[in-house]
This record gives C-alpha cells, sequence and structure tokens, in this order.
C-alpha cells in the first residue's frame, strides 16, 4: 500500500510589490496550520518524503509540516517544477518515485493539487483550500504501478472545516519555531 499527502499550502500575504513566488505566510496562514495540525493528530501519517514546490509559501509549509512529524527540515526535497505543474505533470512526477517511500507528501499549488486529486481518485471536488490535506491510498507495492482513479480516499481535511477548532498549547509548541 501507498499513500499520497496532497497538500496545499498556507495562506499567504497578498501585496502589489512582492512576487508571487516570494510570498510569505501570513498571520491568518500560520493560525490555519496550528488548526490542522491539531486535527492530523488523529491519524497515524508517517512521511517518507516531502516534496515541495519552492515558493517561499510552500517551503514554509513544508517545513512546519517537517517540524510538525519530526522529519528531518534538510530532506525535503523542492522540485521546481512544482510551481507551475499541471496535474498531469505531477502524476508523471509520481509515477517516477522510488518503491522505498510508501508515504509522500506533495506540497504545493491550486488549480494543480485539486486537478491531480480528482485525476488519482474517482473524487469531484469543489475546492482545494489553503491549508488542506487530501490523504490517498493506493493498493500498489510502486510507484510505476500508479493508476488515473484508483485512490481510495482516507481524509480530507481542509480548513473550512477546522475554522470552528481550538489551537491547543502543545500543538502551537510544536510548530511556532518551524
Amino acid at each position: 500500500m501507498k499513500k499520497i499527502y496532497l497538500i496545499r499550502h498556507a495562506k499567504a500575504q497578498k501585496d502589489e510589490i512582492t512576487s508571487d513566488f516570494e510570498r510569505k505566510l501570513n498571520h491568518t496562514g500560520k493560525e490555519d496550520l496550528k488548526r490542522l495540525f491539531l486535527r492530523l493528530q488523529n491519524y497515524e501519517i508517517n512521511p517518507d518524503m516531502i516534496f515541495s514546490s519552492p515558493a517561499k509559501r510552500t517551503a514554509k509549509t513544508a517545513k512546519k509540516l517537517a517540524k510538525f512529524y519530526h522529519f528531518n527540515r534538510g530532506k525535503i526535497t523542492y522540485i521546481n517544477s512544482l510551481y507551475t505543474a499541471n496535474a498531469e505533470q505531477i502524476y508523471d512526477l509520481l509515477k517516477d518515485m522510488s518503491r522505498a517511500f510508501n508515504e509522500i507528501f506533495i506540497v504545493g499549488h491550486n488549480p494543480a493539487l485539486k486537478e491531480l486529486g480528482e485525476l488519482l481518485s474517482t473524487l469531484c471536488l469543489d475546492s482545494f483550500p489553503t491549508s488542506s490535506v487530501l490523504c490517498l491510498e493506493f493498493d500498489i507495492n510502486d510507484f510505476t504501478q500508479l493508476k488515473t482513479h484508483s485512490g481510495k480516499l482516507i481524509f480530507f481535511e481542509h480548513i473550512r472545516a477546522l475554522k470552528s477548532e481550538k489551537v491547543g498549547n502543545d500543538t502551537q509548541e510544536n510548530i511556532n519555531q518551524g
């Protein structure tokens, strides 16, 4: 079995001076991640690898995920093409993943993540908000066996469902320095 976690970056600053690539997480985005991490504690998640777009907001989201899961941040792989990739390009990237990986994180952007979630599963997603995680499981032994529409939904945690939850101190302390 293999699991793929599609993770959209947290909410980022918007201004006319900063380029899209250089946009940093804003306060709301950081608070949303705290809520998301609190919710993710309900699942057994053990990432073997984190792949991320190198854009500042995705890189910071990936680093915060790595800290939360005690994943060596130095092992995060930044893939330039994830910044502009479409769903089919990310699908091709996934098919080339090492068979040694069982659970991988893809930290990226819309619309590619929403479209990829639909390509990999039978889901029809209305949206894929910032600070969202879609987990799909595949009955395969090797990512070269990955097929479209074959993923089984394990969970889809998104910030709209999390806005009403409180953030505990343990979770907050675990991610503040990421």
